[in-house]
């Protein structure tokens, strides 16, 4: 990367940290794919990437107020509910951002499985369905006091899509297929190697749908270039290539024509993660959350 180009996103990082200092805690939307988690999971990268533990500080400032916000009757779902809040504390968990000591998504467990199990869900999509609901639960099988749980929900679910699977509609197809490809790889869960394959043969893999691949993620530089990521993970695509030249395309922030949110997604926080990810190739996991 030309020398320039590295202090251009360095810049365009200063002003989008500015931007979510100011915001961050008065965004109203607590979740992970449009609120404070995924401005938290910034933070802590940014105050990884400058050396600077006061944006740390800033990422528990944010989480305080999102354990504030949320209560038992909070929304389940992953665009903005209770599921990814909890898939984004697992990822910082897992990137030693927070220790493991305190199980913050104890207290959400009876909720999701009420969700599961027991309220009336909507559809199979990740952000406002079932898959989102399960994406929680597959976070929730690394911990030893709830991982019955997450198995019994876990296989409601699977049930669910082989009841369901001649059914499900084109734009909900991808989120299935990679959920139950992450599934797979998980001990005791082999048998959904039968199930996707079974989805593989009666779903058109081949759709105009799927070859433009996971509709959730629309049409934003952040969605483009997840997207490539994640066409590479599920569907065996070659990325280095494609993903570099993705990322190369990332203009220059102009704060005359700023993202509309602060949001991972389509908002600051996913400008911010870019770059990140285009200063220091390591940090590419986020992908995974969208």
């Amino acid at each position: 990367m030309q020398e320039n180009n590295f202090v251009q996103i360095e810049g365009d990082l200063r002003q989008i940290a500015d931007m979510l200092l100011l915001n961050g805690t008065l965004t109203e939307c607590p979740g992970l794919i449009h609120g404070k988690i995924g401005i938290a999971i910034f933070f802590f990268h940014y105050a990884k990437f400058t050396g600077n533990d006061l944006f740390a500080d800033y990422a528990m400032d944010v989480i305080s107020e999102v354990l504030n916000q949320i209560h038992i009757a909070s929304p389940a779902d992953y665009e903005r509910g209770l599921a990814g809040i909890g898939v984004g504390f697992d990822y910082m968990i897992q990137n030693n951002f927070l220790s493991v000591e305190d199980d913050i998504c104890e207290d959400f467990d009876q909720r999701m499985v009420r969700a599961v199990m027991y309220d009336p869900w909507l559809n199979f999509s990740q952000y406002c369905g079932l898959i989102g609901y399960g994406q929680y639960w597959i976070t929730r099988l690394r911990y030893q006091a709830p991982a019955v749980l997450a198995q019994k929900c876990l296989s409601y679910i699977i049930l669910q899509i082989d009841e369901k699977k001649q059914e499900i509609p084109i734009a909900e197809q991808a989120d299935v297929f990679c959920f139950l490809s992450n599934l797979q790889r998980i001990s005791g869960f082999n048998n959904c190697s039968g199930l996707l394959e079974q989805c593989r043969r009666i779903w058109d893999l081949q759709s105009p749908v799927f070859i433009r691949g996971i509709p959730r993620l629309k049409d934003s530089v952040v969605g483009n270039v997840v997207r490539v990521y994640q066409h590479h993970c599920y569907f065996h695509e070659p990325i280095q290539d494609k993903i570099d030249i993705a990322l190369k395309q990332i203009p220059d922030l102009d704060m005359e024509k700023a993202p509309v949110g602060t949001g991972l997604l389509n908002g600051y926080t996913g400008e911010g993660m870019m770059r990140l990810t285009v200063l220091d190739r390591t940090n590419i996991s986020w992908m995974n959350l969208l």
